[in-house]
């Protein structure tokens, strides 16, 4: 779908339940507060494609990190390449196979758009040295397809960075137009500057805009960044079209947990009791599914079982520089579900930001796990109720050296 900026109509919308009741829901008369909640079974999984790792342009998809934007006029997908790159390259969708078979799945065919680099094409330049990319929006503006794309410093290790996000003025020509920014944008960027979805219709009114952007720990310097994953309400109007943007990008905060307000206490899980949320865990992706009332949001985390250690010796002897599990396989793809009407709480005043909680969360089975078992992003289709989702270097059969991403799409309850 293409998400334009205009009003959206109402729908009948037949909800399954984890326990298989059909639900119907008519998004346009029932309060949005009396719509049903989904459960992580709701979500199937209904196919993959592979992406190929030969360069074009300016990158490849090798150690690709993940973050997706659809496009709907041409069934495609932009895509983030080698990380130390952070180009964007659109590729069309090949025809979904529902395996669990890596060999059996298509492959994308060469892009419609070769890789090109934006960070340091922006209007402003790169003040702050902001080196990946969040996340990633297509939109249609009065002037044609522009794409939003939020950015940060991996290593922002003052965490006194404050500009985030760029756009793309021609979402067709991702070579040559011109890109403005950096934009600030209400709430930072450790907390901001990832995934951007649409609210649907029916919770525009009560969450006070028409689009989310979100983000989360589990980036280095976890105090810039908030601990649990994020809602912001922010209106793209405020960007696409506009020869000069007011800046900062006004938002308004749902959903957002403060390292003082963190989601758990216990980081390093030395109780073993905490599946919640740790150093490992981290949101990639979060979307209202329209005809609910479930915010989901999907990412990884890990050392449930084995704990949290910093640069420590694994089980399998290796040494790590960072945050990891004692055993390595204690780590896994996962999602957090939030009831929206919790946000429409904390704008209406009634509760924090932090006070909210998952209604469910876990370990968020999916067939195509990678080595890293690390979601890398994702992105929604409207018209099919598909979210697709990225695995990091989930392919390994196309070189020693070759790990693309897989990209698995999920069927979300849709019209």
């Amino acid at each position: 779908m293409r998400f334009q900026l205009t009003r959206g109509i109402g729908a009948l919308l037949l909800v399954v339940s984890a326990a298989g009741m059909a639900i119907a829901a008519d998004s346009s008369a029932a309060p949005p507060q009396e719509l049903p909640l989904l459960s992580i079974e709701d979500f199937q999984y209904v196919g993959a494609f592979r992406l190929p790792s030969q360069k074009y342009g300016a990158s490849d998809l090798n150690f690709s990190q993940g973050p997706i934007a659809f496009n709907p006029e041409r069934q495609s997908l932009f895509i983030v390449g080698h990380a130390h790159q952070q180009a964007i390259a659109e590729f069309a969708i090949p025809e979904l196979v529902d395996s669990t078979v890596l060999t059996e799945l298509n492959t994308v065919g060469d892009p419609i758009r070769p890789f090109a680099a934006i960070l340091n094409r922006a209007s402003s330049g790169n003040p702050e040295g902001n080196n990946r990319i969040g996340g990633m929006l297509y939109v249609s503006g009065p002037d044609g397809p522009e794409l939003l794309v939020n950015a940060y410093e991996y290593y922002d290790a003052p965490g006194d960075n404050t500009v985030s996000m760029l756009v793309v003025r021609d979402a067709d020509n991702l070579a040559e137009s011109d890109v403005d920014g950096y934009f600030v944008v209400q709430g930072r960027p450790g907390h901001t500057a990832g995934w951007m979805s649409p609210i649907p219709e029916q919770w525009r009114s009560d969450l006070g805009g028409d689009f989310l952007t979100g983000s989360s720990s589990g980036i280095p310097i976890m105090s810039r960044t908030s601990v649990g994953p994020t809602a912001f309400v922010f209106n793209p109007r405020d960007i696409v079209g506009k020869k000069s943007v007011s800046t900062p990008i006004s938002t308004t905060k749902l959903l957002d947990f403060s390292l003082a307000h963190r989601l758990h206490d216990d980081l390093s899980n030395e109780s073993r009791k905490n599946d919640l949320w740790n150093h490992l865990s981290r949101a990639v992706y979060g979307i209202i599914v329209p005809g609910t009332r479930t915010y989901a949001t999907f990412g990884h985390s890990g050392g449930n079982e084995s704990g949290v250690g910093y640069k420590i010796v694994q089980d399998n002897g290796r040494r790590t520089g960072g945050y990891s599990s004692f055993v390595v396989k204690d780590n896994y793809h996962y999602f957090w579900l939030w009831d929206v009407n919790d946000l429409a709480r904390v704008r209406a005043g009634e509760i924090e930001s932090y006070d909210v909680r998952p209604y469910e969360y876990g370990i968020f089975k999916t067939p195509f796990e990678g080595s890293t078992h690390r979601l890398g992003g994702g992105t929604f289709d409207p018209a099919t109720g598909r979210i697709y989702l990225t695995a990091q270097k989930a392919d390994r059969l196309q070189g020693r050296y070759a790990n693309p991403p897989v990209v698995m799409a999920f069927k979300a309850p849709s019209k």
